[in-house]
């Protein structure tokens, strides 16, 4: 027995012996049919001329497995040669669907790519049934629960795969009923209303808000806990949410169920925490809505925790955490809260980079800037230059982004991404106005010319009652500190003929000059200079008002045309804190207006008026706008007051409902036979409106609805209450690439009986 387990010994020592003198000679793979031979050959841990003791079969086929494109692999070996027998997954050679009609077959293509399933990549038997359900899925999304989705894949030459999805689309299953249970407080329509997602209504076709989706009543349900909570009743909860859909499977009914709970007090506020020396604590602590005594609001909480980070953010404490930590007593209903401040490190701006702008120059928005480098960084500020560089119109999107200095704890950078806007415009166009009727328009306009930031326009306006003729060329940064200059030239003749006025011809041109002194941030002051040249034709029907103010420039009793040339200083003072000049929603606009002219010419007359706008927001993209107008104006010296500086009312830029300048006392012509209107040296005029988004229409910032109440006055003397004329309607107004858009329907308040109306009025395009 020892002497046989001797020679095997023996017989293995000499194998063992041998093998490890022989070298691999050759590496021949087979079974590739797409695969190429370099993806395996790079993958294996060993080559030729390599000791055949050195080949390990374990690892091989792992590292082989790895690259995804086998399913079945071995090994052998024929004295020095290694032969790797390989089995390849099929390819998916075309993604093709039927019955589609929901989606886009790209989208779709998009959407499975995410999950690895596409044209070109390895095919899996395992991923059918993924694929299925991830497209059932985007039909549940649609509220589509009786679409059924079936996958089919077919062999190809070549070891390819097509796949085939066949999807039977079926019908919506629409919310039938919401419920609402364990409300006693609030009724359930009240409560339902706060939803997107609704039972079936005229408009669900058009904003699809009946169909269900669980993140739609995630979000429901998150608005039904902030109603509760801003309204005192901390321990309000949702107990559960319950979707059951009908037999039939077009219908589905949601059930919630909550507790309301008791309702909650604010107490006591106080700050704590990390407060540093260079933020004034009372500045901090004016920042508090959670007054003692108040209804618990957590919108209140949350605000308040905004604003501290806010101020602390203004004095560079970019990442500051303000967190309110609540003392709830539920014996007495009573909320304290300590709102613990973490300021962090004080942040500084290393550099403001810009991004995009290949025609604007750099210096062009870097004077836009209120955030500065080297200086602590600011949100207030960074957001106001943000509004400072939107508000120059130049650009169509502003993006700023901060990012960290990299190996610095205290530094960042401020990337500004622009998106330049193309502010050449050649316009050639009509626009239709109740007030004016057709109106022609040639413009040509660069306001950032050259990348410069100025603006040259030149404009032609013709209509039934105005034709101008402009040119003008700004220069917003006539001086480094924001002194702008504006120097013009025009040409406007007047022809009242349509309006409901007593009618006259004028003939006017004149040459302008403008400065604007920045005072503030938000404040300015204008100076200007007009050089005007008019000439009046009255007509044989010319009210006797214009007929004597003729006659006083003339000095003949007979002459019913005559010439009124002026030279007018102005002052005007603004200020402007609103979001945005051409559809603000928040914010005010004051501006107050005096016009004087010298006694070096015809006209000896004053013109004062001031004109005050608030803007509040309010929540669902909706706003409230209240305004305000006073003018007064008169003659000085021994010249009469130029009729044609009255002012006017009435119109869709004025009293809506009432035809253009007909609003006044109403004063018999005896050459017309007609009673007309004048206007007057004395005016005033407010409107009340609440801007509100089209329904149907979600996230469209160039059109809005609004309903208002206008009213209006102008008086030749005092001021007379019988005089005034309201209305009260309804409007839209659209940005449309022509221009402005504007529509109102407008119901007269109280209409006199020798008043003109048009209770629709419109207007498309702008006059210059």
């Amino acid at each position: 027995m020892k002497k046989l387990l001797l020679a095997i010994i023996l017989i293995l020592a000499s194998f063992s012996a041998s093998t490890a003198d022989l070298l691999v000679s050759d590496i021949k793979i087979e079974g590739l049919q797409r695969v190429e031979p370099g993806l395996v050959f790079s993958n294996l841990p060993f080559e030729v001329n390599d000791p055949i003791s050195s080949v390990d079969v374990s690892s091989t086929i792992k590292l082989l497995y790895k690259t995804g494109q086998f399913k079945d692999i071995s090994l052998e070996q024929e004295g020095g040669k290694i032969i790797i027998i390989v089995n390849e997954k099929p390819i998916i050679s075309d993604l093709n669907f039927y019955g589609v009609e929901a989606f886009q077959d790209d989208k779709l293509k998009l959407g499975l790519s995410q999950m690895n399933f596409a044209e070109g990549l390895v095919f899996d038997k395992t991923d059918l049934k993924r694929v299925e359900q991830e497209i059932a899925n985007q039909y549940l999304s649609l509220g589509k629960y009786t679409a059924s989705v079936k996958a089919e894949a077919i062999p190809l030459e070549r070891n390819r795969m097509q796949v085939n999805l066949y999807v039977e689309e079926g019908s919506v299953s629409r919310i039938k009923e919401i419920n609402i249970v364990g409300n006693k407080l609030y009724e359930k329509k009240v409560l339902i209303e706060l939803f997107k997602l609704k039972t079936t209504n005229l408009l669900s076709w058009y904003n699809k808000d009946d169909r269900y989706s669980k993140q739609v009543l995630s979000g429901d349900l998150e608005a039904l806990k902030s109603f509760y909570m801003n309204r005192g009743y901390l321990d309000f909860k949702i107990n559960s949410s319950l979707i059951r859909i009908s037999e039939t499977k077009k219908h589905v009914y949601v059930d919630i169920s909550i507790n309301e709970g008791n309702k909650y007090f604010f107490g006591e506020s106080k700050i704590s925490g990390k407060i540093t020396n260079d933020v004034p604590k009372n500045s901090l602590e004016a920042q508090i809505g959670t007054v003692k005594g108040n209804t618990f609001s957590r919108s209140a909480v949350t605000a308040t925790t905004q604003r501290i980070n806010q101020i602390l953010g203004d004095f560079g404490y970019a990442f500051s955490n303000a967190n309110a930590i609540p003392e709830v007593n539920k014996e007495t209903r009573i909320v304290d809260f300590n709102y613990f401040i973490d300021p962090g490190k004080k942040i500084y701006v290393r550099r403001v980079n810009f991004f995009g702008n290949v025609k604007t120059k750099d210096s062009v928005i870097r004077r836009e800037l209120r955030q500065f480098e080297s200086s602590w960084y600011s949100k207030s500020r960074v957001d106001r230059s943000k509004t400072r560089l939107s508000r120059t119109q130049y650009f169509d999107a502003i993006d700023v982004e901060t990012v960290s200095v990299p190996g610095i704890t205290d530094q960042i950078d401020v990337n500004i991404h622009l998106k330049e806007r193309n502010t050449g415009k050649l316009m050639l166009g009509a626009g239709v106005s109740s007030g004016e009727g057709l109106v022609g328009t040639f413009t040509v306009s660069q306001s950032n010319f050259l990348g410069t930031g100025n603006t040259v326009t030149t404009s032609v306006s013709t209509g039934s009652v105005n034709q101008t003729y402009a040119l003008s060329y700004t220069d917003p940064y006539w001086t480094d500190n924001g002194v702008s200059r504006t120097v013009g030239a025009y040409k406007r003749d007047v022809n009242t003929s349509d309006l409901s006025t007593a009618t006259y011809n004028t003939y006017s041109y004149g040459a302008n000059v403008d400065f604007s002194i920045p005072t503030s941030e938000f404040n300015a002051i204008a100076l200007g200079a007009v050089l005007d040249i008019t000439e009046i034709k009255l007509g044989a029907f010319a009210a006797q008002e214009y007929v004597d103010y003729c006659r006083d420039l003339s000095g003949s009793t007979s002459t019913s045309d005559c010439n009124s040339d002026s030279f007018s200083g102005s002052v005007v003072y603004a200020t402007d804190t609103r979001n945005n000049a051409t559809l603000p929603t928040s914010g005010v606009y004051i501006k107050a207006h005096g016009t004087l002219s010298v006694p070096v010419f015809d006209m000896q007359y004053y013109q004062l008026s001031t004109t005050a706008e608030k803007y509040w927001p309010l929540s669902n993209d909706m706003s409230f706008k209240l305004k305000g107008k006073l003018g007064y104006a008169d003659s000085y010296g021994d010249k009469k007051f130029p009729f044609f500086k009255n002012f006017f009312m009435g119109g869709p830029k004025t009293v809506r409902g009432y035809d253009q300048a007909s609003i006044g006392k109403k004063i018999f012509n005896s050459a017309s036979k007609e009673l007309e209107t004048t206007g007057g040296k004395k005016m005033f005029f407010t409107s009340a409106e609440l801007y509100f988004p089209p329904p149907g229409l979600k996230n469209v910032k160039s059109f809005r609805f609004s309903t208002f109440i206008d009213g209006g006055g102008v008086y030749k003397n005092d001021f007379d209450t019988d005089e005034a004329r309201f209305s009260a309607g309804l409007a839209a107004l659209w940005l449309s690439p022509f221009g402005p858009l504007t529509i109102s329907y407008a119901k007269p308040l109280n209409e006199g009986s020798n008043d003109k109306v048009t209770e629709l009025q419109f207007g498309m395009g702008g006059t210059f």
